[in-house]
């Protein structure tokens, strides 16, 4: 390898071991060189860059005992590759309940948690998101107070784009699979953000008669969090159902209704009531089966079991638009009515 600053080149070095950062090829010479860690173990493994992610169900003495071994596999595998594994950076999180177990990976006993962050997702033992909608509010909020500090001086528009970028980008990330559903306390968390950086971006902190905020926000044209998140679902399932996701192919997670008629939930002005069909509303030709909904609170709020009756309920020209740039114009277009 060889370093050029200025158009001038320095001498060349060989590159005997490691991958240098900041190159071209270091990112491909890296997963090629890691690329058959999977074949070592029997539990299921997530690789993402220089992430992994061995999971298992534990139901036996014996489903411990392979986890156990697939993390021996791990140091031969590790070993041969003239690679080590940071053993005290590596965590195990066991889901639903505490486990009675333990593992060890170098001869290093690994720690139990209760939460730990996987590629920017806090993951907790229970699979609830308040931990992990806390820890986002918290760094959102941080964010928020450093751009008012170092912009308050700046024109409108330089202080919406800041917000947009800077902040409502922290409040979103991974939205799809974490936004909360009746959880109001989780949910008024993360509407107060906005509802704080819209008095930043107007420069207006004295107002308070009722609704002052809510016409701030109008002004500015920023959506409540909460249908920015029901959008964010809408649109990644979109790209579930074109294909556009191959590791979640739509034939595995998704059942089309095949001949089924058309229902239309009512609602009155005179009463407010809670429509038991409004979940079953079939608005178009691409209409899904909901999943069974029996089970834990946790699978209730999941992504499909959550999203699919909302698809139903779109408009056909929406969920056919030809493009996931169209079908989120139009959906933008839904919700706005």
């Amino acid at each position: 390898m060889r370093v050029v600053v200025d158009g001038e080149f320095s001498s060349e070095a060989d590159v005997i071991s490691g991958v240098p950062q900041g190159t071209v090829l270091g990112p491909i010479l890296f997963l090629v060189h890691i690329n058959d860690l999977p074949e070592c173990v029997s539990s299921s493994v997530r690789l993402f860059a220089d992430d992994c992610l061995l999971y298992r169900s534990i139901k036996s003495i014996k489903d411990h005992e392979a986890l156990q071994k697939d993390l021996t596999h791990l140091e031969t595998w590790a070993t041969k590759w003239g690679m080590k594994f940071n053993a005290s950076k590596c965590y195990v999180l066991p889901l639903k309940k505490k486990t009675s177990y333990f593992y060890q990976l170098d001869n290093t006993i690994l720690k139990e948690v209760t939460n730990n962050p996987y590629l920017g997702l806090n993951i907790s033992h229970d699979l609830k998101w308040s931990h992990h909608i806390n820890s986002v509010c918290k760094k959102a909020s941080s964010t928020l107070g450093f751009v008012r500090r170092n912009l308050q001086n700046c024109p409108k528009e330089t202080r919406l784009t800041a917000y947009i970028s800077l902040v409502r980008s922290l409040l979103e990330y991974g939205a799809s699979i974490w936004d909360p559903l009746d959880h109001k306390k989780d949910i008024d968390k993360l509407e107060r953000i906005q509802r704080q950086a819209a008095r930043f971006v107007t420069r207006d902190y004295r107002s308070r008669e009722p609704g002052c905020v809510t016409k701030m926000l109008k002004e500015l044209d920023l959506a409540t969090l909460q249908s920015r998140r029901r959008n964010l679902r809408l649109s990644f399932l979109f790209k579930i159902v074109v294909g556009l996701t191959p590791a979640i192919p739509p034939d595995k997670y998704l059942k089309p209704i095949q001949n089924k008629r058309k229902i239309t939930a009512k609602n009155f002005s005179d009463c407010v009531s809670k429509n038991i069909v409004e979940q079953y509303v079939t608005n178009n030709s691409r209409a899904f089966q909901i999943p069974t909904i029996k089970g834990s609170d946790q699978y209730k709020q999941s992504f499909f079991v959550r999203t699919i009756p909302e698809w139903n309920g779109l408009a056909n020209q929406t969920v056919t638009a030809g493009s996931l740039d169209i079908f989120k114009t139009r959906l933008s277009s839904d919700s706005s009515q």
